[in-house]
């Protein structure tokens, strides 16, 4: 079974958009580390994802930090060194949904499966789960930071998806 962990920017940019919900019908059940709930609790942090860590649903499993990091995390944020550290322990069975440049270089160059928010979306879009157009639209007016060219990629994906 696959244990699949999160970094605060996707699931803040899912709650800004009105998508928790889309993780757990796409990955199944998400670990959150403490240091990720910590930064989804802030006061800046969006109110579905306060709301989701104060009183966590079912498929949003909280687990703690590792007692240490890994040495490669040394210049990343809490939340994105837990979630990779944590990872890591799981490697064999684990993918990590994170978004930032330098985490995901990282969870890389560790060997981690790696996917982001994106990739979240188009694989809900292929399902007939969400417009993924519409969802694409509203993460941009967030200012989520994607390429034209990812987004062009992740179009031409969603569109190739098969009728069924």
């Amino acid at each position: 079974m696959t244990m699949v962990f999160c970094d605060n920017s996707s699931l803040s940019a899912l709650a800004e958009i009105g998508m928790l919900g889309i993780l757990p019908r796409i990955v199944g059940p998400v670990r959150i580390p403490s240091a990720v709930a910590a930064e989804g609790c802030h006061p800046r942090a969006p109110e579905a994802l306060r709301q989701a860590i104060a009183d966590p649903p079912d498929w949003m499993v909280m687990v703690p930090d590792p007692e240490c990091f890994l040495e490669e995390t040394a210049a990343l944020g809490a939340g994105e060194s837990s979630a990779i550290t944590l990872a890591w322990h799981a490697r064999e069975t684990s993918h990590l949904i994170i978004d930032e440049r330098r985490g995901r270089a990282v969870a890389k160059a560790l060997g981690l499966r790696v996917s982001g928010l994106l990739a979240i979306l188009v694989e809900a879009g292929m399902a007939g789960e969400i417009d993924f157009e519409d969802s694409l639209s509203r993460l941009q007016l967030t200012g989520f930071r994607l390429s034209q060219a990812l987004m062009d990629d992740a179009r031409a994906a969603v569109e190739r998806r098969p009728d069924t």
